[in-house]
Formats: C-alpha cells, sequence, structure tokens
C-alpha cells in the first residue's frame, strides 16, 4: 500500500518560521525579514509549486532526498552512518552461540518472506522496507547506490575463521514465493561451519571487511578493481554482496556497560580481524554469551524502522 508523504503548504511553513524567528530575532532585524519575505514572496511560490510538482506521486520524497545526501558522505560507514541496536538476551534454556545465531537468522528470514508481520494492523509505506533485506551499499566514486537483491536466499556469517554462506531462504519452485528454511536447517548449516572451523578448513581472509571500513572513495577504487580482475576474490565479493543479510560470530563475550556493547556491536571490539560488513545494510552480530545486536546502514533505514525489528521474531 503506498502511502504519500505530504507536500508542506508554504503559508504553514512560513507562519512557523516568522513565530521562531519573532522570538529570536532583535526587533528591528525581523521587520527586516519581514520586508524581504515580502519582496521574495512570488520567487518563493514559484519554488513551491517547482517542487510540488516534481515530487507529485512520489511515495516518500523526503526519503529519497535523506538518502541522495547520506549516499553522497564519503566517510568510513562504520563511524557515520552505521546505526547499532542492542538485542534482548535470549531466555530460552540451553542456548548457545549457534542456537541463538540460528534462531535469529530464522526470524530475519521469516520478516523477509513475510513482511506484514512488521506492519501489523497499520499499513506502512515501502520505501524503507524494500531496502533492509538482500540490500548492498555499493561504493562509488561519487555517489554510492543501494542495489537489492531480490533472488538472494542466503546469508553470510563472518568469524574469525572466515566467511561463510548460509541458505536461510527456500523457493519450493519458480512459481512459488521464498519462504523462510526452518531453524534446524539453519542450525545444521551453522554447526557443519562450526566443524569445518575446529578441522582448520578456513577460507580466506576477511579482507573485504576491512575494506568496507575505508573511506568510501577509497573502497570505490579498489572493489572497481577487484571486479575488473574477476577469479576467486569477485566471486567472493559477489556472493557477500548478494547476501541477504550478514552475521558475525564474535569469539568474545559482550562488554558488561551497555554503551560500550553499543560500540562493540557497530565497531567491533578487541584486536581482532574486523568481522562487519557496513555495505549490507543489515548485520546481526552474536557474542560468545549469547549477547545480540543489530546494525543498520543508515542510509537505508531510519531509527524508526531499524527500532521495529526487534520487536518483531529478530
Amino acid at each position: 500500500m503506498a502511502l504519500d508523504y505530504p507536500v508542506p503548504e508554504m503559508d504553514v511553513t512560513l507562519q512557523e518560521v516568522c513565530r521562531i524567528l519573532q522570538l529570536t530575532l532583535s526587533p528591528d532585524l525581523y521587520a527586516d525579514f519581514k520586508s524581504t519575505l515580502e519582496k521574495q514572496r512570488p520567487l518563493l511560490e514559484e519554488a513551491q509549486q517547482k517542487f510540488a510538482s516534481r515530487v507529485a506521486g512520489q511515495e516518500n520524497w523526503v526519503t529519497e532526498q535523506f538518502k541522495k545526501s547520506l549516499l553522497s558522505c564519503t566517510d568510513p560507514l562504520s563511524t557515520a552512518t552505521a546505526l547499532p541496536v542492542v538485542l534482548l538476551p535470549s531466555k530460552a534454556k540451553g542456548c548457545n552461540q549457534l542456537k541463538r545465531a540460528a534462531a535469529l537468522l530464522w526470524a530475519a528470514a521469516k520478516l523477509y518472506s513475510e513482511p506484514k508481520m512488521l506492519e501489523g494492523d497499520v499499513p506502512m509505506e515501502q520505501t524503507q522496507q524494500s531496502e533492509v533485506f538482500a540490500a548492498t551499499r555499493i561504493p562509488g566514486k561519487s555517489q554510492d547506490e543501494i542495489k537489492v537483491y531480490p533472488e538472494s536466499i542466503h546469508a553470510i556469517i563472518t568469524c574469525v575463521g572466515g566467511v561463510f554462506p548460509v541458505d536461510i531462504l527456500q523457493r519450493s519452485s519458480t512459481s512459488e514465493p521464498l519462504s523462510a528454511r526452518s531453524f534446524t536447517d539453519i542450525y545444521n548449516q551453522l554447526a557443519k561451519m562450526a566443524d569445518q572451523l575446529t578441522t582448520g578448513r578456513q577460507n580466506d581472509p576477511l579482507a573485504i571487511c576491512s575494506l568496507s571500513a575505508l573511506e568510501r572513495k577509497s573502497w570505490a577504487i579498489i572493489r572497481e578493481e577487484i571486479m575488473e580482475k574477476g577469479g576467486a576474490a569477485a566471486a567472493s565479493l559477489q556472493i557477500m554482496e548478494s547476501a541477504v543479510l550478514s552475521l558475525s560470530l564474535e569469539d568474545c563475550n559482550a562488554p558488561s556497560e551497555l554503551a560500550d556493547i553499543l560500540n562493540a556491536v557497530r565497531l567491533g571490539g578487541g584486536d581482532g580481524p574486523c568481522l562487519r560488513y557496513y555495505d549490507k545494510v543489515m548485520n546481526l552480530v552474536v557474542f560468545k554469551d549469547c549477547t545480540a545486536g543489530m546494525v543498520f546502514e543508515h542510509c537505508a533505514v531510519d531509527g524508526m524502522v531499524a527500532g521495529l525489528k526487534p520487536k518483531r521474531p529478530v
């Protein structure tokens, strides 16, 4: 259901501006402002008409302008637009790190395949909802872009041993919609991955995660070189970019203080390898003590949408 974001009425906006400035400016300066405003009013009305025509029919023009601004930000995402959330500790008996990870992956798959679970009885506009899962922020030399992979069925697991794909969705036939794999299926895949780590069968180091934490223009140049060369590195990058989400398995317990947990969720902790894949719009994080968190890419999702996610199955 499309819900248009209203275009503000110029008279209402100007009334509020005048109210604020009358309280903050001296009487002389406020009189000058009012005089200038009356002289420039025809230009303002023309600009208002052009703006209203340009955004007519758009579901959420505010988000589009907001995204364009953030996607032009060249600062590292880790310190600029990464938005962390701490998840409530699991109350399940016998819960361990892999079980918590499997439960979170299953819940994310349910939300992705059944988006109305998040809406409840109140329809929500989809401008941001459509770019939470299976979406990646692709670095660009002038501006980044959000790319969505609607056919993706896998998540990627990042840990000290490397990066591993895990299927969390399935499609019974080409004509059927995606559905979540069972918790048991997802857990068994994680257990098999853990067995590979204990037997020393580890894959390539987590170079791409570290690269995604770089300044955006620098990362864009490096990514372009990787894709041009092709081979295993390009194939690995494509698997990561096309994933539904990323889940980081930390090799340590969460800090004791909430502020420190938020920093650890967003930035990682200790001197180990970078486990956050900042290009992925949604990152899950699970510590050894089963404390968990999420990292959202803010250019694709605002704080309200991010806050709603943990209140549902995740």
